[in-house]
């Protein structure tokens, strides 16, 4: 797997160890607006993508946009809204303001 990108986010709410949360729930509008930088290029539907999340798991899609390597995206451009709203079980407590790491991996 390459890695493609990642960025750090705040948590915006507690969340016990095997609670069910969404990305979309989790982290505040303004972090969902965090870019960063591709590593690679993605092209949209082909692309297959592991997303981990520090503290909740991970989970595989694709792509939902095409971007070139450099160019600037964000989780929420790069996913398709049934990702952002899946349901992921927290392997750990979360608390709000907890920093998560996200990061994105080709399959």
């Amino acid at each position: 797997m390459a890695k493609l990108g990642s960025v750090e986010l705040v948590a915006n709410k507690d969340v016990k160890k095997g609670e069910e949360t969404k990305m979309n729930t989790l982290f505040a509008s303004s972090e969902q607006r965090k870019d960063f930088e591709l590593l690679e290029d993605v092209t949209r539907d082909k692309t297959g993508i592991k997303v981990t999340i520090a503290k909740v798991g991970s989970f595989d899609t694709k792509a939902y946009t095409s971007k070139k390597k450099g160019g600037k995206t964000t989780c929420w451009s790069l996913l398709k809204y049934n990702d952002v709203s899946k349901n992921l079980k927290a392997s750990e407590d979360i608390k709000k303001g907890d920093k998560l790491g996200v990061t994105i991996e080709t399959l």
